[in-house]
């Protein structure tokens, strides 16, 4: 589904990924973890179009798409959600996640919000599809900006689904909430978003990860230093001391 061989990148002096390879298998869920700074976010940025690499490939269902542009991407049935939270906190939940359909439809903002009300339009169809998978349908109605935290991170997630991508990235989608609140978000990746896609997670909470993620890569410093099966990899020496403490 998804492979990575040998990419590198620069940032001036900073060289942010040392040659990566990465295969991430159709249908899984792979996790991908790494203290500050190891380059995770820059790794996804690369898998998501939004860098090119300056060395190695990047490959999707086996086609080359290293130098394709972040819409192109997406295009090909790639999404991701967000760290920090991407959301426009004065419209409605369900106006949130058919604007997110903008970049795979011809018509402006304006027309899809007027779109809303129209029950049969197929992009409000699949805006309530996604609000149904994570658990907002009933709070379509409400401004963004009424939601607390953990249902604002579905709201995020629910944008990232609006186009029923293949492979999706969830970066940190349990960040800033409780042990309880992050067992809700992980239950409801298992059950309900993993099954059907491929998926990669970046989280920091190894209970998170545990519980959905069949494979996981350890980035440090820019380098892979282990993948594997999760169980294994975060007992391994270089895991711990890295990351783990």
């Amino acid at each position: 589904m998804l492979e990575l061989q040998a990419v590198g990148k620069t940032f001036g002096e900073l060289q942010a990924l040392h040659g990566i390879d990465l295969h991430v298998r159709r249908g899984t869920v792979s996790g991908l973890i790494g203290p500050n700074g190891s380059g995770k976010t820059t790794l996804v940025n690369i898998i998501t179009g939004i860098y090119a690499p300056d060395s190695g490939r990047v490959l999707l269902d086996g086609k080359d798409v290293s130098r394709a542009s972040a819409d192109q991407i997406t295009r090909l049935g790639v999404s991701r959600s967000f760290q920090n939270i991407r959301i426009f906190n004065r419209m409605s939940v369900l106006e949130n996640v058919i604007a997110a359909l903008i970049g795979h439809h011809k018509p402006g903002l304006a027309t899809l919000l007027g779109r809303a009300k129209r029950i049969g339009d197929p992009r409000v169809t699949a805006a309530r599809r996604a609000l149904e998978t994570v658990g907002l349908l009933e709070q379509g109605d409400l401004f963004a900006n009424e939601l607390p935290l953990p249902l604002r991170r579905r709201l995020e997630i629910a944008r990232a689904l609006a186009c029923d991508p293949k492979f999706l990235v969830l970066d940190e989608p349990a960040g800033g909430m409780t042990p309880a609140e992050t067992a809700s978000i992980s239950e409801l990746i298992r059950s309900r978003i993993a099954p059907g896609r491929t998926c990669v997670v970046i989280e920091h909470k190894m209970d998170l990860i545990s519980h959905v993620c069949e494979h996981l890569c350890v980035l440090n410093h820019g380098e892979k230093i282990a993948e594997g099966d999760p169980r294994s990899v975060v007992n391994q020496p270089e895991v711990i001391e890295a990351y783990l403490g």
